[in-house]
């Protein structure tokens, strides 16, 4: 089954022919996933609340700092306004992403000078809801990933720099 990540009836022939739904992509679509689950009755053992965290960058910053772990400093950038104001409180280098479906560099903007603040100014996606994140020069970026069976049972998979 080839379909979007919120294509309901590819979602539901999925489910139909499947025991459970499993992702590991923060961009499939939580409402559309829910209501499948719903009228399938198909077990999607991560639940859908989860993506309501992971598919929001905002919500995830929030969840993250929430839990004590610390972040980059972001603002939310709903308007061109928002992003003068955001650049002004956060600095350069910094990077303006969408809050949700971009990812590996897609609906991302580097925001290193004025200069760049006005080309963005100027090409300002429709209806973009964003977030402004200051750079952060780091050393290597590394996935850690964790599983949890239905008894409970939590297993840590090794560390991998990617």
């Amino acid at each position: 089954i080839v379909a979007g990540y919120g294509d309901e009836a590819a979602l539901t022939e999925l489910a139909e022919k499947s025991d459970l739904l499993t992702y590991e992509f923060e961009n499939v679509d939580q409402d559309a996933l829910a209501r499948v689950q719903k009228r399938t009755g198909v077990l999607v053992p991560q639940g859908v609340k989860l993506l309501t965290v992971t598919s929001n960058r905002i919500n995830e910053k929030n969840f993250l700092r929430t839990h004590g772990l610390p972040t980059t400093d972001f603002a939310k950038v709903a308007s061109p306004a928002e992003l003068k104001v955001a650049v002004k409180e956060l600095g350069f280098p910094a990077i303006l992403k969408t809050v949700s479906g971009g990812y590996d560099g897609h609906g991302q903007w580097d925001i290193n000078s004025e200069q760049d603040v006005k080309n963005m100014l100027e090409k300002w996606p429709k209806n973009l809801l964003a977030i402004l994140e200051k750079r952060v020069d780091f050393v290597k970026e590394i996935s850690v990933m964790v599983s949890r069976d239905n008894c409970d049972q939590v297993k840590l998979w090794p560390i991998t720099e990617n």
